[in-house]
């Protein structure tokens, strides 16, 4: 299979190297550090989606950028598997009883690709970055005030409110060397030079950063493991089915975001498995709750109905998931209690008869691209004209969609997506799609005051149970508002050659975090 995968590989264009001081070293002192137990001298090829615009992770808010990002770069803190927050770079980190503070005790002995060691001050100006270029995961540092810097070891961060979610969201950002991106900043805070390099200090130097992207194993790591592949290239293929030839045909070793009919096609394949992974994931079509016939809640109400949720998860997701009971995925803790959906047209009429609705006429907006979404389109469309309710169908781009979300006259009457938690954490969640003041996140301009005020009572204290508590309050009044039809859940097939292990679900990369990932 690897002769194959190499000798089949497109080629590589514009191919250009890195200018990373010492990279040639630590590729050497890797190849000197090979031994009988070092089992994964074998790169591995991965699949990934959409295009690849920028390496700088303050854009790993896209997930082909994250996914490549995270093997490059550390973040402070990181989630397990069982959702509990833990060190990465910081070997401590505690919130200030008022939650207005976080301190942060460093790991000795992380270096940069270049050799360099890392430091509070590379901490700080990587916070200080990401606030001042302002886009991309500088979302997750709302509240963020200044670092202060005690020794190279030890800092604090200082929060210009009460937040206990800010930890958390520490998870999603990585960080850089300030000597090595201050000497190429340019005009743009290093923007335009970060698009095709690396800054970090992860299990892999980046070493070719345009066409197909390419990172070798560092060997200066500070949780080195030979067992780790060798070396990643990431191949950009949109369609699912090509992922799934080119991974049967042995070109591919692992392929993310493939369609359910292809990763069930692969059931059997020779040489490849197939993992679903429990991610927090979810279908929703999102309504525009301040605009047009879905501001009328009876409306949205009948529409939440009319879906039929159990047929739409086995026959076009192959029942690789869950129905939904509320607005959150159901991998994240502290749901609702509420029941799961599901379909009762006669109450849909009903509800519609009621608020003395008729002749409605709506139109959705979906990604024709991506054959599942446009099953459960046609599905929903066919549910609606049971209940006399006329549904358009229209396609849209996801850049354009994103670009509708700053205004509310602008945001589309329905809209069908997935929605992948960034973060195990139902505050984070709930806030961002769901508080009025998340303008550009708030899918379906949702307003209602009671959420605002649970989800900012919430932020500020650090009694989990307590907080707990109120997502579960938010959740219920979301329920009652209606302001999308929640789906269900889905798992994330990952096709993979039989031999590696490690594939299992990220809370923080979508859907796996390949810095897990070792050669059997």
């Amino acid at each position: 299979m690897r002769t194959r995968a190499l000798a089949r590989l497109v080629p590589l264009a514009a191919v250009a190297a890195l200018a990373l001081a010492g990279c040639a070293a630590a590729q050497d002192a890797q190849s000197s550090s090979g031994s009988s137990t070092d089992t994964a001298n074998t790169p591995l090829v991965v699949a990934y989606s959409n295009p690849l615009n920028t390496l700088d992770p303050i854009r790993s808010d896209y997930n082909q950028t994250n996914t490549i990002a995270d093997v490059a770069y550390d973040t402070l803190v990181t989630y397990d598997a069982q959702n509990t927050l833990v060190g990465s770079l910081a070997t401590e980190f505690s919130l200030a009883p008022d939650a207005t503070s976080v301190a942060i005790t460093l790991r000795d002995g992380v270096t940069f690709h270049d050799g360099s060691p890392l430091t509070a001050d590379d901490v700080a100006y990587t916070l200080d970055r990401y606030k001042k270029v302002g886009v991309g995961i500088a979302s997750y540092l709302n509240g963020y005030g200044s670092t202060t810097v005690t020794d190279p070891t030890h800092l604090t961060i200082t929060l210009t409110a009460p937040n206990g979610l800010f930890p958390g969201t520490l998870s999603k950002l990585y960080i850089l060397e300030k000597a090595l991106v201050t000497a190429n900043a340019g005009t743009d805070d290093g923007q335009t030079w970060l698009q095709s390099h690396d800054a970090g200090s992860g299990p892999y130097a980046i070493t070719t950063g345009t066409g197909d992207v390419v990172a070798q194993r560092f060997a200066g790591y500070w949780d080195f493991d030979a067992k780790r592949p060798s070396q990643y290239t990431f191949r950009r293929i949109d369609e699912s089915p090509t992922k799934r030839d080119e991974l049967k045909a042995g070109n591919l070793d692992i392929a993310l975001a493939l369609q359910s009919p292809d990763a069930a096609a692969l059931a059997g394949a020779d040489g490849v498995t197939v993992a679903d992974l429990k991610v927090p994931n979810g279908a929703y079509m999102f309504m525009n709750t301040a605009n047009g016939p879905t501001a009328n809640v009876a409306v949205r109400k009948a529409l939440q109905l009319a879906y039929d949720y159990s047929g739409g998860l086995d026959q076009i997701r192959g029942g690789k998931g869950t129905v939904e009971n509320g607005p959150l995925p159901q991998t994240m803790p502290c749901l609702t209690s509420s029941p799961a959906f599901s379909q009762n047209l006669d109450l849909a009429k009903q509800t519609l008869a009621q608020a003395g609705i008729t002749d409605l006429h709506l139109t959705m907006r979906f990604q024709p691209a991506i054959t599942d979404q446009a099953r459960e389109a046609t599905l929903f469309q066919s549910d609606l004209r049971k209940i006399g309710v006329t549904l358009d169908l229209q396609p849209i781009a996801f850049a354009d969609y994103l670009s509708s979300l700053g205004n509310p006259d602008t945001i589309p009457q329905l809209m069908l997506l997935q929605d992948t938690a960034a973060l195990p954490d139902p505050g984070v969640y709930l806030t961002k799609a769901y508080d009025s003041k998340s303008t550009g996140t708030n899918r379906a301009a949702y307003h209602n005051p009671q959420v605002d005020a649970l989800l900012d009572q919430a932020a500020t204290t650090s009694d989990t149970a307590a907080r707990c508590t109120m997502y579960q309050q938010a959740q219920n009044l979301i329920n009652a508002d209606a302001p999308s039809v929640s789906m269900y859940t889905l798992t994330a097939p990952v096709g993979y050659r039989t031999g590696l292990t490690g594939i299992t679900a990220s809370q923080t990369v979508y859907p796996l975090s390949l810095k897990g990932v070792r050669v059997a």
